[in-house]
């Protein structure tokens, strides 16, 4: 499994989300991301520079809710409430 650091940011008056490539530098494109090979490496440096964590999956058209709290693959991308 796979991890990388995201956070949405104000770019010219528009939220985006951006990506943290490595090297304190950041870029909205997806395919630019660092990813990490344990969640505690991509942890380490979002401490430093802020975002969230994220598991590095491909989205899935038929989640399940295994908890029941009404949202599927959370901490990917792909995070969302059922039914949407």
């Amino acid at each position: 499994m796979a991890y990388f650091i995201k956070k949405v940011q104000s770019i010219q008056g528009n939220q985006q989300v951006i990506y943290y490539q490595g090297d304190k530098r950041w870029s909205t494109n997806f395919d630019d991301r660092k990813l990490y090979s344990l969640k505690s490496e991509a942890t380490t440096e979002l401490y430093e520079f802020g975002g969230s964590v994220v598991k590095n999956e491909g989205y899935n058209p038929n989640p399940i809710d295994a908890d029941g709290d009404g949202m599927v693959q959370e901490g990917t991308e792909f995070e969302r409430s059922v039914g949407t």
